[in-house]
């Protein structure tokens, strides 16, 4: 783990699922009602449970409407011949997995992001909290220091410029297949950068046209005493901004 906490980029906090209580664990409780697993966008944002309360409302909202659904698979889409796909079956069809909320996740980041800098509007998150559900006893993506992959972690940080080990890092590191995927993409991390800006543009500019039913912006923060709080959510929101994009561009291919 040493040799991670002396990398150039400081690794963001993560709240992981066997840590989560009370509204966190709702949070993720419901998360799962609609995604496979708990993105790390909604691990990261635990660390301030009021903020992620009112992004989850905003993320609710939004999957709940076509547009959002339709302009997320766009995205991904978009850069869909970016990488050249892993030939490896097992590791492709993993990746695969992963395409979709990557999309979804890139999109709601971009929103939330615009939100928080007071550049996105619409109707005020409701005051009713998220309810915790009755969910079948499952195995959740490990935290990135329960796996034995520190000097790998820290290339693939250092390749994609970021503070994040998403969640397809630290799944594919939990089957085993970490390594040879990474392998297959790294090289390729260069030649999608390109694909990746444009991706994060469009990106953020598709979320600025969208009708979000919710939103988490200025005044709901202030409302749950978090305007303080704005600065900080924006630099986490940011990298993944960023960082998605990224992710996505060398993936893609293996839909």
């Amino acid at each position: 783990m040493a040799s991670n906490l002396a990398h150039p980029f400081a690794i963001y906090p993560m709240v992981e699922e066997h840590e989560a209580s009370g509204r966190v664990a709702a949070v993720y409780s419901q998360a799962l009602e609609h995604m496979p697993f708990v993105p790390s966008l909604f691990k990261s944002l635990a660390v301030c449970p009021p903020y992620l309360v009112l992004a989850w409302r905003q993320a609710e909202a939004a999957f709940a409407t076509e547009a959002f659904g339709d302009e997320a698979r766009r995205l991904a889409g978009a850069v869909s011949q970016a990488a050249v796909a892993p030939t490896e079956t097992e590791i492709r069809d993993a990746l695969a997995g992963f395409v979709e909320p990557l999309g979804r996740m890139l999109l709601l980041s971009a929103g939330l992001l615009a939100a928080v800098e007071g550049e996105l509007f619409g109707g005020p998150a409701p005051a009713t909290p998220p309810e915790q559900l009755d969910r079948a006893a499952r195995r959740p993506s490990p935290a990135q220091w329960e796996l034995n992959e520190d000097e790998l972690f820290g290339r693939l940080r250092l390749a994609l410029r970021t503070p994040l080990v998403n969640s397809i890092w630290r799944t594919l590191a939990e089957r085993g297949l970490l390594q040879v995927a990474w392998t297959h993409l790294e090289p390729q991390v260069d030649g999608t950068a390109g694909a990746a800006s444009e991706l994060q543009a469009d990106a953020v500019g598709t979320a600025r046209r969208l009708d979000w039913p919710v939103v988490a912006g200025p005044e709901a923060l202030d409302g749950a005493g978090m305007a303080d709080g704005a600065p900080g959510i924006a630099v986490i929101l940011d990298a993944y901004v960023k960082t998605l994009p990224r992710v996505l561009a060398l993936v893609a291919s293996s839909a």
